[in-house]
């Protein structure tokens, strides 16, 4: 009962942030179809309704009228001619049925245009994204409850998923980026291989191949998730354990074959559009991107302040800390998923762009709470069995600091505007952590850790300059203020360098402003 109710307040919780953020009623680079997003999608606007996979050839009146991103990064020139997606079909192929449906309105209605991406596409594939999440909430409780978890440490693992977590901002918010979709499929895996082990029978077997050809498909890096059935209820770190699952593998090899042939054949369709597109099998889309094998950003990735995961989900500490109770109490089950999140880790982290754009928190870790709630649990399950009551009660006090800082992260990142995604640093980040209001002064602590903290007690003008002997307008522009300023323009990209002699002593500080105007506008943190 305890985990019904949970997984409703985990819904609750999901409609409540998609109202406070409604991204499919924003336009530009806030809609839903912007930025990544419009990447995995244009696979379905360019087969469907422009008829055109090779060229593209809508998409530059699509920027011009959407504006999803400053960039148009979604489609690469490849050297056969064509213009190859960036992003893999996978995440178009889960759009699909969404996008089905705002085409069949858009295309009966005169009020929007059936382009792809007026206000019925928006809409639709934020709905379809929220129901997804919906789905993999539903999926994992299912699974929790197969799995013997008591409803008390099940119903806080669910919780803390969805409340304290950035998974909310990744379903209720920015729901139709991969992570979410991935995190059902991920649900949807362990409980058929669940089911497999359990009684194997060809539905399970064919249910996990196509899993994992849609994970694959959609992030080619999940194809880690192969180990979760082909490990599950294995006790491999015990006598005679990992023989016994190979002589069970053996035993169930047709089922095997066939998984790993549905897998191949939903993976094959990338291989198949990029035959269509370019005439070659294969294409590596990420250009000058890919992985740093042998020197992982693996400290950074998971503790620096510019996007640490633990740095902005601690709550996941206790999901790591479960592991130990999990290894013990559940031999069968610990090792897949210890293993998996092992080398989880190491795979996203050997990524060159470890924080992965425009993220809040760790977001490449998001899809991976579906197998990291199990240690979840299993620590709640120990905390609760264990602990003395004054223990208890300081990790669920601990555990409500972690959602507070959670939700505000969460606001911070859409309508609060404090987090500076890609920019953090320690020092703006403790100066502005449960704070509301902005202070332009905290943002220089963005490229200057050290800042003075106390009252000042003298104040000496060393140097200021007017520039008043500038001609006015030499930039096209109107001077700041009086008669003139300095313009950089063309070559001239710096001012002189301005000297001044003064002896500096222990705890002096030098402060220097510039006020200055530009016509040409900039995009989002660069304003």
């Amino acid at each position: 009962m305890k985990l019904r109710a949970a997984l409703l307040l985990g819904y609750l919780a999901l409609l409540l942030t998609h109202a406070y953020y409604p991204k499919w009623t924003l336009e530009r680079t806030e809609a839903t179809l912007s930025y990544d997003v419009s990447g995995y999608y244009l696979y379905l606007p360019a087969a469907f309704i422009y008829r055109d996979l090779r060229q593209v050839a809508f998409l530059p009146e699509i920027l011009e009228r959407y504006h999803p991103t400053y960039d148009p990064y979604q489609t690469f020139e490849h050297p056969s001619g064509a213009r190859v997606m960036k992003y893999s079909l996978g995440q178009a192929v889960l759009y699909a049925p969404w996008f089905a449906l705002a085409h069949a309105y858009a295309s009966a209605s005169d009020a929007y245009p059936a382009d792809g991406f007026s206000r019925p596409y928006q809409f639709m594939i934020s709905l379809g994204s929220l129901v997804v999440g919906f789905l993999g909430l539903y999926w994992l409780a299912r699974l929790l409850r197969q799995l013997r978890f008591r409803d008390g440490p099940a119903a806080l693992a669910l919780l803390t998923i969805v409340l304290a977590t950035n998974y909310l901002n990744y379903v209720a918010i920015d729901g139709a980026m991969t992570h979410n979709h991935v995190f059902t499929l991920y649900a949807g895996l362990l409980l058929a291989s669940h089911h497999f082990w359990r009684r194997p029978r060809w539905r399970w077997a064919l249910l996990i191949g196509l899993l994992l050809g849609l994970m694959a498909l959609t992030r080619p890096t999940e194809i880690l998730a192969a180990l979760l059935p082909l490990l599950w209820g294995a006790p491999l770190f015990r006598r005679g354990g990992l023989a016994r699952r190979l002589g069970e593998l053996g035993a169930q090899w047709p089922k095997l074959a066939a998984a790993a042939a549905v897998t191949l054949a939903t993976g094959s369709l990338q291989l198949i559009y990029w035959r269509v597109a370019t005439g070659s099998w294969l294409v590596y889309s990420y250009e000058d991107q890919g992985f740093d094998w042998l020197r992982p950003h693996l400290l950074e990735g998971l503790f620096s302040y510019r996007a640490g995961w633990l740095m902005y989900t601690p709550v996941m500490a206790f999901a790591l800390l479960g592991f130990v109770p999990l290894l013990r109490r559940r031999p069968r089950l610990g090792p897949a998923v210890l293993l998996h999140t092992l080398l989880f880790v190491y795979v996203a982290f050997a990524w060159s762009i470890w924080w992965y754009g425009g993220s809040l928190g760790q977001r490449t870790m998001v899809q991976a709470y579906a197998v990291l709630a199990l240690p979840l649990a299993a620590f709640y399950g120990w905390v609760l069995d264990r602990f003395p009551n004054w223990l208890q009660l300081g990790v669920l006090a601990l555990g409500g600091t972690f959602l507070l800082h959670n939700l505000w992260l969460t606001h911070q990142a859409h309508r609060g505007g404090l987090f500076r995604s890609e920019q953090m640093t320690r020092a703006y980040y403790w100066r502005t952590v449960f704070k509301f209001e902005r202070d332009p002064y905290d943002l220089l602590r963005l490229d200057n850790h050290r800042w003075f903290k106390g009252p000042v007690h003298q104040a000496d003008t060393l140097l200021r300059l007017d520039f008043e002997d500038r001609k006015p307008g030499s930039c096209g522009l109107a001077p700041i203020s009086g008669n003139g300023s300095f313009c950089m323009v063309g070559p001239q990209q710096n001012t002189p360098v301005f000297r001044v002699d003064h002896p500096l002593e222990y705890r002096q500080y030098v402060r220097a402003t510039v006020d200055c105007r530009t016509a040409a506008g900039r995009p989002s943190e660069w304003k």
